[in-house]
């Protein structure tokens, strides 16, 4: 074939892949498909048109055809940057990582601004598990095409799983304003913001997948979940339905049914649906924890003790329970044995299981407790405390110092039988702090009128502190009560409601001078009625052996049992329920009633 004849053949060729492309481009993948053909007939080293035949297989899943076909496009025109890209590509899709990496780098090579080789770069590297090395390609995929969503998307996956949950959050954002609304960066958006408790925008991103697929179970879950979050349990219960019912196996689902059961005080069908969890995922720890705690508010405690050891191995737990270098206890003989109790969870629950240490001590042990700084002094006077610890032991001091340890809330399981009334008081207050509140009580209640503590509020990073806490106001109703003084033991950010009563509720605000707990057992020695919600202030006032008022919502923390009006926890405490989940005006109007009755 002479010069001329050669160029007409591959002009000829380059027209029809031209054409070929446009079809390609418009859409009409067939019509494509016959114009490269042509190409090759009219020149059979065409490379693009190769190449492009090759894409066509790749969208028809015929990735062998489409890798091979691409392999004799590059034995023709090996520098073709599109052409190494795209066989990266089907490398991947043939699951070939290491294969789709060196065709995307060699791609890179021939043009350093190619923005979807660096992208698919950055694919193939996520692939193989090295994201610290995928992050740099998609970012410049993004300097290089800022208006591609599926870029910001692709950056924003890669940040996720360098745990940079803040900067993934910015990217998956970007994505959306630039027009991705799809499922994949709704789910991935919405499960970063759930997680940063986000809630209200990450509802929102899960009911967009919901409302348009309604087969997708994912969606269904993590929607129910964002609205366990915002405490709306009613709207999560159908949700939880359909994804069970999308996916029959789906323990997570069940599990989260049941507890939004729970959060109803609907507990018959929580208890069904947290053993049917349990039949599905046997041993899921959060089942049986979740279930413990339900069968703990029955009474039902020879089951419910076990069961509540799960606490610590749930996923949110795990990491905050350390096994010490010594054996734990498991109810072996203890004369003459040096114990460990550890410390855990809230101060509220170290108050109220602390108490074991007496049985600890009767059966012959020399008892130590790790306790939170703030309760040490308080400790100190428990009987059966040897010697208390403010701050974590090291893994050395405590394999020199004791044979066993046992976790302060574990204690209960290792006593069956026992009754857990203890004797009250266990702790007592400091006799010189009390003596200098008496004096100040004295002056802040004159005529004999009755001292009365109030705490209204909790933890504000509590779960359901929403609905544990009351509004100051809401309890106003009792200010107008006679024969009073009234003492805010309220500390931390509810202290700041006392503005909303100023005038009207002569409080006397003394919570900023409890610097401790033993401080507030001083006052609380001085008092004739603690009135609290559900926080540490009624452990406190339970183990202090003085009356203690609980104002307890709907639903309520299982130690407070169910439907009574005293604890077995705490002899001197009276319980005072909600009947309506987040309505306290009952509440009111029987302590005005109770505090009228002890006046006469």
């Amino acid at each position: 074939m002479n010069h001329d004849s050669a160029s007409s053949t591959a002009s000829a060729s380059t027209l029809l892949v031209e054409a070929g492309l446009a079809e390609h481009r418009a859409g009409r993948p067939d019509a494509a498909r016959v114009l490269y053909e042509r190409a090759l007939v009219s020149d059979p080293d065409c490379a693009a048109a190769l190449h492009y035949l090759g894409v066509l297989a790749m969208s028809r899943d015929d990735v062998a055809e489409a890798a091979a076909l691409m392999d004799r496009s590059l034995a023709l025109a090996p520098d073709d940057a599109h052409c190494l890209s795209n066989r990266g590509v089907a490398a991947a899709r043939l699951n070939d990582q290491s294969g789709a990496v060196v065709f995307q780098r060699k791609a890179i090579e021939q043009w350093p601004d190619f923005a979807n080789a660096h992208n698919n770069l950055g694919n193939a590297l996520m692939e193989l598990g090295e994201t610290a090395h995928a992050e740099p390609h998609y970012r410049r995929a993004r300097t290089l095409e800022p208006q591609s969503a599926h870029f910001a998307f692709n950056l924003g996956r890669a940040l996720e799983q360098a745990g940079r949950a803040d900067e993934a959050i910015a990217q998956f954002r970007e994505a959306r304003a630039l027009g991705a609304n799809d499922t994949p960066t709704l789910m991935h958006l919405g499960r970063l913001l759930r997680s940063a408790k986000e809630n209200s925008e990450a509802a929102s991103c899960f009911e967009i997948v919901v409302a348009r697929e309604p087969d997708n179970a994912a969606a269904h879950f993590e929607l129910g979940y964002v609205y366990d979050a915002m405490h709306r349990y009613e709207e999560a219960i159908p949700l939880y339905q359909r994804a069970a019912m999308l996916k029959p196996d789906a323990a997570g689902a069940v599990n989260n049914l049941a507890f939004a059961y729970t959060a109803l005080a609907r507990y018959e069908d929580a208890e069904v649906h947290y053993r049917r969890a349990l039949e599905l995922s046997p041993g899921l720890p959060e089942s049986q924890f979740q279930l413990g705690m339900l069968l703990l508010r029955r009474d039902e405690y020879a089951e419910g003790w076990p069961l509540f050891e799960n606490r610590k191995l749930t996923s949110t737990a795990r990491a905050n329970y350390r096994k010490l270098p010594c054996a734990e206890w498991q109810g072996e003989p203890l004369a003459g044995k040096r114990v460990l109790i550890a410390r855990e969870q809230g101060v509220g629950d170290q108050i109220q299981f602390v108490r074991y240490a007496g049985l600890m001590a009767a059966m012959g042990a020399h008892v130590d407790a790790w306790v939170a700084p703030e309760l040490a002094s308080l400790v100190a006077t428990v009987p059966g405390v040897a010697r208390v610890l403010d701050a974590a032991p090291s893994d050395e001091a405590i394999a020199a110092n004791y044979e066993y340890w046992c976790d302060v809330m574990s204690l209960p399981l290792k006593f069956p039988g026992q009754p857990i009334y203890a004797a009250t008081p266990y702790m007592h207050a400091d006799t010189a702090q009390a003596a200098a509140w008496r004096k100040r009580v004295a002056a802040l209640s004159p005529g004999g009128r009755r001292r009365i503590g109030l705490v209204w509020a909790g933890n504000p990073r509590h779960h359901f502190d929403a609905f544990r806490s009351v509004p100051v106001t809401a309890l106003l109703p009792l200010a107008a009560l006679d024969g009073s003084a009234w003492f805010a033991i309220q500390k931390g950010p509810g202290a700041t409601q006392l503005a909303d009563v100023a005038g009207r509720w002569p409080l006397h605000a003394i919570g900023d001078d409890l610097h401790d707990f033993a401080a507030t057992a001083a006052l609380i020695e001085n008092l004739d009625l603690v009135i609290t919600v559900d926080t540490s202030v009624a452990h406190l006032a339970g183990a202090l052996g003085k009356p203690v008022w609980v104002l307890l919502a709907a639903q309520p923390d299982w130690r407070w049992g169910m439907g009574r009006a005293d604890s077995v926890w705490y002899p001197s405490a009276r319980v005072f329920r909600q009947t309506t989940l987040g309505d306290w005006s009952g509440v009111v109007v029987a302590l005005q009633q109770a505090l009228s009755d002890t006046v006469r």
